[in-house]
């Protein structure tokens, strides 16, 4: 008993879209662990020691050198015309109770791809989190 082209297309169809519900679902995971992970920091040393090794983890795995290293914010350059790979922005942002926050941003500027971007950004998190 042979399946009409029409029946086997709406299987294919059917199956990538839950293929593509689940892989949603594991990226929204891996995306709330990336925010329930964010490092925080509240004493002055334990800050500078974050801040420190933040520095650290930007200048060893971005694709460009540092444009701003400042007590609130640490950011490489972006592509241009000559260059492409992976930049990288650290914020310092002061909450609740003079904790602070410390914050990944990654970006892809690069036309044959970059590692991923929320793998990179929960790997910082775990490397930040694991200073003491």
């Amino acid at each position: 008993m042979s399946m009409s082209a029409g029946r086997m297309a709406a299987i294919f169809c059917a199956s990538l879209l839950l293929a593509a519900c689940a892989a949603s679902e594991e990226y929204q995971a891996r995306l709330a662990e990336f925010e329930r992970t964010i490092p925080v920091c509240n004493a002055a040393a334990e800050c500078e020691a974050k801040w420190s090794a933040a520095r650290d983890w930007v200048i060893a795995n971005a694709d460009f050198t540092l444009r701003t290293d400042s007590e609130t914010r640490i950011d490489t350059l972006n592509a241009d015309s000559t260059r492409s790979g992976t930049a990288i922005q650290v914020d310092r942002v002061e909450g609740q109770n003079g904790a602070y926050r410390i914050v990944v941003d990654v970006e892809c500027f690069a036309a044959f791809g970059c590692p991923s971007e929320l793998d990179m950004r929960l790997d910082f998190n775990r490397t930040i989190n694991a200073v003491q």
